[in-house]
């Protein structure tokens, strides 16, 4: 599989923030078939520019979050430095056919990819993706799709990782790919 959905979750709204947690699944839009999945919380406690602090903003957002989300950013052990070394290899792993272009999604492409770049640049670790990737953005497929009077599935079960979303927004781009592409064309 050469698709790769990513979703990330920083400390605050600063782009510029430490990463809180990372999750990434392959998969194929034209079958729908998921792949691996990679999941990881990080210990902000470890992040060295939050110099052990938080905005009270942040943490009264935080309070009002369900008890799964508090008790997962309570329990990470790993750091940023860590969990990026663990992504680039799961990708350099799971990217089939080793040859090919990788696609990676976000749902908000420039937000997210402007992070990931700033935990790499924090962290110093190069190389998570293969020269040649390709950036998409979940977001025109859903405007494309809501264009067509379509909307795709709404969640059916909790999230498996409290703190992201990166599986449900591979099965939105799935649904929304073969629905506008042959021979489900016919069905619009």
């Amino acid at each position: 599989m050469n698709h790769l959905m990513i979703d990330l979750i920083n400390t605050s709204e600063k782009q510029s923030s430490p990463l809180c947690a990372v999750e990434a699944v392959f998969f194929e839009p034209s079958t729908g078939q998921i792949g691996k999945t990679f999941y990881s919380s990080i210990d902000i406690r470890k992040a060295q520019s939050l110099k052990g602090r938080l905005s009270i903003q942040t943490a009264f957002d935080w309070m009002k979050k369900d008890s799964h989300w508090r008790a997962e950013v309570m329990s990470a052990t790993a750091t940023e430095e860590d969990v990026l070394c663990e992504l680039a290899g799961f990708i350099a792993d799971n990217t089939r056919p080793q040859n090919t272009a990788l696609f990676v999604w976000f749902k908000d492409t420039q937000e997210k990819l402007v992070s990931l770049r700033y935990a790499v640049d924090r962290s110093e670790v190069s190389g998570i993706f293969p020269e040649g990737t390709k950036f998409r953005c979940i977001r025109s497929l859903l405007d494309l799709a809501a264009a067509t009077d379509y909307a795709p599935h709404a969640r059916s079960a909790l999230a498996r990782y409290t703190l992201t979303d990166a599986l449900y927004q591979a099965e939105q781009v799935c649904e929304i790919w073969q629905r506008l592409t042959s021979p489900h064309i016919g069905s619009l």
